[in-house]
């Protein structure tokens, strides 16, 4: 195979407002899998610009929110994901359709709580951020300087205990761009308060108000240096259509 050249590589923009979408998102991610060994040889390796929507379709059509939990290049500005291989059949419930897009991912681990929370989970992410105990949690207009999901996220990184155990297990970046941009112009708030509550449990609590789907990475490049870099986002749920 010849070296791929990253200039020539365009990431398609989706529009999902049609009845044809499900179509095109099988066409895209066909597309991503043949440019992922451009992307990224370790793990990874498709353009999260591609997948992302394609998880909100399919959390968004069953009603549920969930979490991503994964391995990536953090290429910023965007990001790549595990292989994904879209099934030419599609039926079945949301996790199952989930398990066939990641079924070229040995590592990916789809499951659904009690709740109906979906994990999609890589087995071997270190998730010691995620377990981070907070002793307190407000979300409050004099906490939250806007409302929308990233900030409520910044809200949560910005905890004490979160700051101290990323300074002391050296979780970068080691700076405030780790943190993802702020979404002021979203007028939905979480409120109420939360007592001794994990990173994870605070981020659950977020897409009760915001469906959609939190996202873990980290950051292949990383793991060869002292300490390591995790980022954090989110994306929202893509809302059923009326047929």
């Amino acid at each position: 195979m010849e070296a791929c050249d990253s200039g020539q590589i365009v990431s398609p923009i989706i529009d999902y407002h049609s009845e044809t979408e499900m179509a095109h998102s099988r066409l895209v991610v066909t597309f991503l899998i043949m440019l992922s060994p451009c992307l990224g040889q370790e793990r990874g390796g498709t353009d999260s610009r591609g997948v992302f929507p394609i998880l909100g379709e399919i959390l968004g059509k069953a009603g549920v929110s969930g979490s991503l939990e994964d391995w990536s290049s953090c290429r910023l500005p965007s990001t790549d994901v595990p292989p994904v291989s879209y099934p030419s059949d599609d039926s079945g419930s949301a996790v199952e359709v989930l398990r066939k897009l990641f079924s070229s991912d040995p590592w990916m681990q789809v499951t659904q709580g009690p709740n109906g929370r979906i994990r999609m989970v890589e087995t071997d992410v270190p998730t010691d951020l995620l377990d981070v105990t907070i002793s307190h949690l407000s979300f409050k207009p004099a906490e939250m300087a806007a409302g929308g999901p990233l900030n409520a996220l910044n809200l949560i990184l910005s905890a004490p205990e979160v700051k101290t155990y990323r300074k002391e297990h050296k979780l970068g970046p080691f700076s405030d761009s780790w943190i993802a941009p702020g979404d002021s112009g979203t007028k939905q708030r979480v409120s109420g308060d939360l007592y001794n509550v994990t990173v994870k449990q605070g981020l659950d609590y977020v897409v009760q108000f915001y469906p959609g789907f939190w996202i873990y990475e980290n950051c292949v490049h990383s793991v060869t240096k002292s300490g390591r870099d995790v980022f954090l986002s989110f994306y929202p749920a893509a809302p059923p259509h009326i047929r």
